[in-house]
């Protein structure tokens, strides 16, 4: 299968993922999160805000961490400071983003980044546009964690030589439920 034909898959089966489930499964990558090694060692966070049924972790930003969320600029991204209650604006991408002009992306520990899929051996598919796969190539030290659901986990993907691995995988769900 090709990486379109899985986003097309990935996509549709989030989309139809009903409002209690993704309620309960964001609840649980919370609570799998706040209990990870590498969020409870890392002082500033880079959050996503979700789109089209994302996991919603957003409920993160009351624990004592600093936050911030991407920003797209032009081909590139960037993470600015964000806090509940902060202004957000919605971008070209349909993608909610903080308001301010301070860039962070020196300071942050760990990113917790949206996948449409993945491997257990760190291989992601996003949307295709490569932000954050250009990202973390700029900024290799920075810990990767992404969080899906079981679906979102397959045996293999297509990879492109600029794709990044993903540093650990938290899994929420049944398997039964697909």
């Amino acid at each position: 299968m090709t990486k379109t034909e899985i986003r097309n898959i990935m996509l549709e089966k989030r989309m139809t993922m009903s409002k209690e489930k993704l309620e309960m499964y964001s609840k649980e990558a919370v609570q799998k999160i706040q209990r990870h090694p590498l969020y409870l060692q890392a002082n500033n966070v880079g959050v996503y805000h979700p789109i089209k049924n994302e996991l919603n972790i957003l409920s993160l930003l009351k624990d004592k961490k600093s936050f911030a969320l991407p920003v797209v600029h032009g081909d590139s991204m960037h993470y600015h400071p964000y806090q509940t209650g902060n202004d957000l604006v919605e971008s070209e991408l349909h993608i909610q983003e903080p308001i301010t002009n301070k860039i962070v992306d020196a300071t942050l520990d760990l990113l917790i980044v949206p996948a449409l899929a993945v491997t257990l051996n760190g291989d992601r598919l996003g949307y295709g546009k490569g932000f954050f796969d250009k990202f973390i190539d700029l900024n290799p030290t920075i810990k990767t964690l992404a969080v899906v659901t079981t679906f979102q986990v397959l045996k293999a993907l297509p990879q492109s030589l600029h794709d990044k691995k993903i540093d650990q995988i938290i899994i929420v769900g049944d398997a039964h439920d697909y």
